[in-house]
């Protein structure tokens, strides 16, 4: 029996074949799902001016201070009205209800009081000029392309990948198209990276669990990860090989979170071993390390890998850990 391959060593392997895909300016209809290659901050501020939330008369809230139907206030010229997200002039600080003018008589009155901001959204109170509204490495949602049309950006650029997802469709082909498409992945055009789901040939084996019969190879002349149709080898593939080559290719941000363990981990020199948690009152709580039991893969929120070379974590310790997205 040949001696197993390093989990590093094999992802080196495989990112050394990889080249990070070009950013091609995008619409927003058409970037959302893609990933952003650049942070997108606002150019000016939202709104550039002082702008009315509902329709109403615009004024001076220092005018009408005190003003009620039984005290009314009478103005020198009748307000100005205003429909929603009309601009208010500049010595206007808010936008009062049409019920609370008099404006039938000989002389304009006010009937109620106001106060500066009613009823209005202030300069840069969306968002300051400056304001970060898309993060390279995000995945452009629906919500982002949202608030980057408010802040009148029209086009950004993003990362086209393509990926090739070949083996029977099923369950787990799903499983994985699921978890490409989440990361912006199309498969439209040359592959940048091709994942084969099925029977693999014997080949060196890798010192992962699960995972150890994962196989990398550029044999295609593409970087190429061949998965076992089985779902702990599939979540392992996503996990240890999948996710870090997308990172490469496309500069996708995977967000950790770190919590205390609630007991200690003893893991196996040697081998590099997936760690499945369950976050609960504050803490992680160990499902499955190694082997991963289906019901350990159903109650899991998080994931970690515990490197070769760990020998655990005591109870108490900061784990790091992905959420389980696929």
């Amino acid at each position: 029996m040949s001696a197993l391959l390093s989990y590093d060593h094999a992802l080196e392997r495989l990112l050394a074949g990889l080249t990070p895909v070009s950013a091609q300016p995008r619409a927003l209809a058409q970037a959302m799902g893609k990933i952003a290659c650049q942070d997108v901050r606002v150019a000016q501020p939202v709104p550039a001016q002082a702008m009315a939330l509902r329709d109403g008369y615009e004024m001076q809230a220092q005018v009408i201070a005190g003003a009620s139907s039984y005290a009314p206030i009478v103005l020198s010229a009748a307000p100005r009205f205003l429909h929603a997200g009309d601009a208010l002039s500049a010595d206007c600080d808010c936008v009062v209800d049409v019920s609370g003018f008099d404006l039938d008589g000989p002389l304009p009155q006010a009937l109620v009081e106001s106060f500066p901001g009613e009823n209005i959204r202030r300069v840069g109170e969306d968002f300051a000029q400056g304001a970060m509204l898309l993060k390279a490495g995000e995945v452009i949602s629906a919500k982002h392309a949202m608030l980057l049309a408010a802040a009148r950006v029209h086009e950004v650029a993003v990362c086209v990948l393509t990926v090739a997802l070949r083996g029977e469709d099923g369950p787990l082909k799903a499983y994985l198209a699921e978890a490409l498409a989440c990361a912006g992945a199309g498969c439209d055009g040359a592959p940048d990276l091709i994942i084969a789901l099925g029977a693999v040939e014997s080949a060196q084996q890798i010192a992962l669990e699960p995972g150890r019969e994962i196989i990398v190879t550029q044999d295609t002349g593409v970087p190429t990860i061949c998965v076992p149709a089985r779902l702990d080898q599939a979540f392992a593939a996503l996990q240890t090989f999948i996710w870090p080559a997308l990172a490469r290719l496309s500069g996708l941000v995977r967000t950790e979170k770190s919590l205390p363990l609630a007991q200690k981990i003893a893991s196996r020199v040697g081998v590099a071993e997936l760690a499945l948690f369950e976050e609960r009152d504050g803490q992680f709580h160990l499902l499955a390390l190694g082997d991963l039991p289906l019901q350990s893969v159903a109650r899991a929120t998080h994931v970690s890998l515990i490197g070769a070379m760990s020998e655990g974590h005591g109870a108490g310790e900061m784990m790091s850990a992905f959420p389980v997205r696929a």
